[in-house]
């Protein structure tokens, strides 16, 4: 019984260390988040009150006159469209990639899928400067279509290497039945594989759009007026006259919404992708 008692004591202490570091991790994290929702719904005066006020009337004066003002709805679109076109492009040539390379296995295919994850590892400021030349040329500055190019270049090693790892997974034996019933490799890709990959293709995707979201050192090099990211639109704020402090604060809420909902309606697929193949024979 002591036994019994002493692992019993043991496990609960165990957990109790374990929810104390995740409490603390969460808030580390959400803590910030709290103080920039606080600090969007205050006004100038509240916003600059010594001690820091927890308990006010609230305002959405902030949100109101940055879309009035700011202009940041033609900014927050801007970031809609690039990050979505970017993401969908990724897939369209980075799953079919990743599926070849992961059924085709030869000394070229680890050759190739080595300097795709070279390209990645890279920082993103040592790309800035030639993009920057070879756009001026190509007159794509300030366009859509070059940050889309950009984010789509950057991307596709990311969802080459996470799709690979789900179709590794995938029971060999599957592929096999189909190639002995007569399907070709096209079909087996459309009819087999990807089904099976639903799960990895939407997290993945939802990655390379918020990478894609959340860029700012090429929309902000490579921009100019008309296609101004959201990102880029709150750093304007900061004016000669002075800093916004609390539309900054209301931009950095509104571009977090779209990764708070994707954690409350979209989560499962995480949980699927991960698991997916998990049973391969």
């Amino acid at each position: 019984m002591i036994g019994v008692q002493d692992k019993s004591g043991k496990a609960t202490a165990l957990n109790f260390s374990g929810y104390a570091v995740v409490f603390l991790y969460l808030l580390f994290v959400l803590y910030p988040i709290f103080w920039i929702a606080l600090l969007s719904a205050k006004n100038e005066v509240q916003a600059f009150a010594d001690p820091p006020l927890f308990i006010f009337q609230p305002t959405f004066e902030n949100y109101y006159n940055l879309f009035v003002e700011e202009n940041f709805g033609d900014y927050l679109l801007n970031s809609i469209i690039v990050a979505i076109s970017s993401s969908v492009i990724c897939l369209l040539f980075g799953v079919p990639m990743a599926y070849a390379s992961a059924r085709v296995k030869t000394k070229n295919t680890q050759r190739i899928l080595a300097w795709v994850l070279i390209s990645r590892m890279a920082p993103a400021m040592t790309y800035v400067i030639p993009y920057f030349v070879v756009f001026s040329q190509l007159r794509l500055i300030d366009t859509h279509f070059g940050l889309i190019l950009t984010y789509s270049t950057l991307n596709l090693p990311l969802v080459i290497w996470l799709m690979r790892s789900f179709f590794l997974k995938d029971s060999t034996e599957i592929y096999e039945a189909a190639s002995m019933d007569g399907a070709s490799a096209f079909q087996t890709f459309f009819r087999i594989a990807l089904p099976m990959a639903t799960p990895g293709i939407t997290s993945t995707g939802i990655i390379a759009f918020v990478v894609a979201w959340n860029e700012f050192i090429f929309a902000l090099v490579l921009t100019r007026r008309h296609a101004v990211t959201a990102q880029i639109g709150i750093g304007n704020l900061q004016k000669y006259e002075g800093t916004e402090w609390g539309q900054m604060a209301a931009g950095a809420i509104i571009l977090i919404l779209p990764a708070i909902l994707i954690s409350v309606f979209i989560s499962k697929f995480f949980v699927q992708g991960q698991t997916s193949g998990s049973t391969k024979g």
